[in-house]
């Protein structure tokens, strides 16, 4: 082979190579985007099965109206987010998110013990509600149904402060004063948090 034909492949290649880099940059992200989805859908779909079968051992039903619903619906306007779906369940007056349910439709899910809804007063349900709200809008989705979630004492002070910089201090100040009067004073956690509050 010449000095010649080496410099002319030499020139070729030069040419080819930026458009092969340029061929890959715009189609590798394209495949990436792909993979992506297809590992997206396996964990929303996941995420669906595992909500279906909590909320159905937990005998839960979503509602669409009732005090719950327009507390909630009042609280969501409030955070400037889609209404929540919000399900009840017997025998409890206790309340939590769904981790990772905002990742299935954007709404996400909380539940509330029917309980509650008759052991609080509206102003209380509203601190009770806008604190779970507050953990719904931070969920990140990092952990998802199936993943056992340790109360953590910073999350929930976190919480308790987006909730009073979205609803005022009234309604966590109602709620956290309703815990401890339905413990008798024996919620230190509870407790804390009013004291944090004040």
């Amino acid at each position: 082979m010449s000095y010649r034909a080496v410099f002319d492949a030499t020139q070729v290649a030069g040419r080819i190579l930026p458009v092969i880099i340029l061929l890959g940059t715009i189609l590798a992200p394209q495949e990436i985007v792909n993979a992506t989805d297809v590992t997206s859908q396996f964990n929303i779909q996941a995420q669906t099965t595992c909500e279906g079968e909590m909320l159905g051992k937990m005998d839960a039903r979503e509602v669409f109206s009732g005090t719950a619903y327009d507390v909630l619906t009042e609280i969501a306007r409030a955070y400037g987010r889609v209404i929540p779906h919000i399900y009840i369940f017997p025998g409890s007056w206790n309340m939590a998110y769904i981790a990772a349910s905002t990742a299935v439709d954007g709404r996400g899910k909380i539940v509330v013990g029917q309980e509650a809804i008759e052991l609080f007063d509206t102003m209380a349900l509203k601190g009770f509600l806008g604190h779970e709200m507050a953990h719904l809008v931070r969920d990140s989705a990092a952990q998802g149904c199936n993943d056992y979630i340790v109360r953590n004492p910073q999350m929930e002070a976190d919480a308790d402060a987006l909730a009073a910089r979205m609803l005022g201090r009234r309604p966590l100040k109602a709620f956290l004063e309703r815990v401890l009067a339905l413990t008798e004073g024996q919620n230190s956690d509870a407790k804390h948090r009013l004291e944090v509050l004040q």
